[in-house]
């Protein structure tokens, strides 16, 4: 359940203040990467102790790759996660309505010259980053510090700006799904699925340099 409303309210968050960029007030850039930052830091403290999918199912699929979560478990938490994306976005219809739909419901989208490759390397990478700064600051022990959401908001703040005018900045396929099926934008939706997951083999990585080696 944890998983769930964290997700939700990450979601409804991210992409609706996406839309109220739109329709109302221009907070531009820096504003909608802050509210993506700041809530996504407020979820994970808040639903850090009692789920372990991060809100994320390329974090999650990260954690399953190198065994860190058991696949049942992280099936369901990425089952979880896609359901609280839709659920998001249907609220984000009701409030906004249909005229939103031409904007995505505030989900991810490319930039005009930007191609579906360069758009998988950009989520890609900049998953990687997210996935490699949640096991530096949490799945690493000997690392962590306490302060492991604040420093991954802070990774999604900065990749947000970066990003936001490239390929929408979602990172995470959760971000994506929900409000881009609901609003039919099917063109480019391979690239929030592509680059996120592929950014999540950043876990292996982080297995194989560090976590293994500080077990000899």
């Amino acid at each position: 359940m944890a998983e769930f409303l964290g997700t939700f309210i990450f979601v409804f968050v991210s992409c609706g203040v996406v839309l109220a960029n739109l329709f109302y007030v221009d907070i531009g850039i820096l504003g909608v990467a802050l509210a993506s930052g700041l809530v996504y830091t407020a979820m994970l403290l808040a639903t850090i102790n009692s789920s372990g999918g991060y809100l994320n199912p390329a974090v999650t699929l990260a954690l399953w790759l190198v065994q860190k979560i058991k696949g049942h478990l992280a099936f369901f938490y990425v089952l979880v996660q896609l359901l609280a994306s839709f659920a998001a976005a249907g609220l984000l219809l009701l409030i906004f309505g249909s005229s939103a739909k031409e904007f995505s419901l505030g989900g991810p989208v490319i930039a005009a010259g930007v191609s579906q490759q360069t758009g998988v390397v950009v989520e890609a990478t900049l998953t990687a980053i997210i996935v490699f700064t949640v096991f530096a600051t949490i799945v690493d022990k000997k690392n962590s510090t306490g302060f492991g959401p604040l420093a991954i908001g802070l990774v999604v703040i900065g990749g947000s700006i970066f990003a936001a005018s490239i390929t929408g900045a979602a990172f995470n396929p959760a971000k994506a799904l929900g409000p881009l099926v609901i609003s039919g934008s099917y063109e480019y939706i391979i690239v929030w699925i592509i680059g996120p997951l592929s950014g999540s083999l950043f876990g292996i990585v982080y297995e194989f340099l560090f976590l293994r080696r500080g077990k000899k």
